[in-house]
């Protein structure tokens, strides 16, 4: 058994377990004061947990790396507490939401944006939008398929490229808002009496996120550059040139990779009967062509679950090379059957350069009820059960 370079205290660790007892992932006033309402992303953390996290292992104007940021909860969390952060994802999907989250806009942009919202309305209630081009989108609703092309042609017209992408995003959130858990889907009509609401709430929220940056000491200008998203895999990170610009070593990792065996559809959306949709790929317009095991890490088969443990190694070997010496990696962590894999998931970490700290009271962990996740389970669902793992970088 490798030794362990530190002990967890005592204080620190129910700290970190308190943050872990919430049910909910945000609660509806964290929603209308913050931009985490812009997009429900699959299998996502409570802000508490990284607040917790990035507030006991790093100091104001530290670098936090997150090298599976999916939609930026993290980052958000790391830019509101004065930090710098720097994430990663392979998903594009991840790196658009997770890039309009933490943009501000400019008043004019939102007075652009109503107008264009209103405009859309029109032309719906004016049965204009029916004139447009449906691209045929796979097991997508033809009334949402049709007021949302209406609605991106219009953007592409009208809006400037910051604006666009901020429209895309309310468009994206609503795709979504339709097909939640939803049998019968709303007309038209419907969607454009939507659409404004969403908007409105969307520009609260992101003034909202400027104002608590502002009280943390981060100008709403020095937002953007307070944080390096990247679109790419985490393995071989420490060799990304775009990584020049960060001028010291991040001082945490703080992620949350996918769960091994797990089915999490970071890639699609389900509309009836569990049909998938790739239509949030082409309403954020960003690549995908993918399958599910390139955004998982691998399949649920052994082979699958092999190439899974191959990848974590080398995403974390890159990201403590990184790291500054003594630097923690923390992560929240799932698993289809923790008694087999999590020792497995272990002798990574261990490969790339990490020891596990021990923790005053035993290992940090969770259940979660009622999680969106398709595993084939035999036993006690271990995948409602998370981890938060506690490592530091050797030497």
């Amino acid at each position: 058994m490798p030794t362990t370079l530190q002990t967890v205290d005592q204080d620190r660790a129910e700290r970190l377990r308190s943050s872990m007892a919430t049910t909910t992932y945000v609660t509806c006033s964290q929603f209308e004061s913050s931009t985490y309402d812009f997009y429900h992303y699959p299998a996502r953390f409570p802000p508490s947990v990284a607040r917790a996290v990035i507030e006991e292992f790093t100091r104001r104007g530290q670098w936090v790396l997150d090298p599976f940021m999916g939609g930026g909860t993290s980052i958000v969390e790391g830019i509101l507490l004065g930090r710098r952060v720097l994430g990663v994802d392979i998903n594009a999907l991840s790196h658009f939401v997770t890039t309009v989250r933490t943009r501000p806009i400019s008043e004019a942009d939102e007075d652009a944006l109503y107008m264009w919202a209103a405009e859309v309305a029109v032309r719906t209630f004016e049965r204009v939008d029916e004139e447009v081009d449906r691209p045929n989108i796979r097991n997508l609703p033809p009334p949402v398929e049709s007021f949302v092309a209406s609605g991106l042609e219009l953007a592409r017209k009208e809006l400037t490229p910051k604006q666009h992408m901020f429209a895309r995003a309310v468009l994206l959130r609503l795709g979504q808002w339709c097909l939640e858990a939803r049998d019968v889907q709303p007309r038209r009509r419907r969607l454009a009496l939507q659409l404004p609401v969403l908007l409105e709430r969307m520009i609260s929220g992101m003034r909202a996120f400027v104002e608590q940056c502002q009280q943390a000491g981060v100008g709403k200008r020095a937002i953007q550059r307070r944080r390096v998203l990247l679109n790419r895999s985490a393995v071989g990170i420490d060799r990304d040139d775009e990584l020049k610009q960060v001028r010291s070593r991040p001082h945490l990792v703080f992620t949350s990779p996918p769960y091994p065996g797990v089915n999490v559809l970071y890639h699609r959306w389900q509309h009836r009967g569990r049909r998938e949709t790739p239509a949030p790929y082409w309403i954020a317009n960003v690549p995908d062509g993918y399958g599910q095991a390139y955004y998982t890490g691998g399949s649920r088969t052994p082979t699958g679950l092999a190439n899974y443990f191959t990848m974590i190694t080398g995403a974390f070997a890159s990201a403590t090379k990184l790291l500054e010496p003594g630097g923690h990696v923390v992560q929240l962590i799932g698993f289809s059957q923790a008694e087999t894999q999590l020792p497995v998931y272990l002798e990574c970490m261990r490969l790339a350069g990490l020891v596990e700290c021990s923790v005053s009271g035993g290992r940090l962990a969770r259940r979660v009820a009622n999680r969106r996740w398709y595993a084939k389970l035999k036993g006690d669902v271990d995948a409602s059960t998370e981890f938060l793992l506690i490592h530091r970088k050797k030497g």
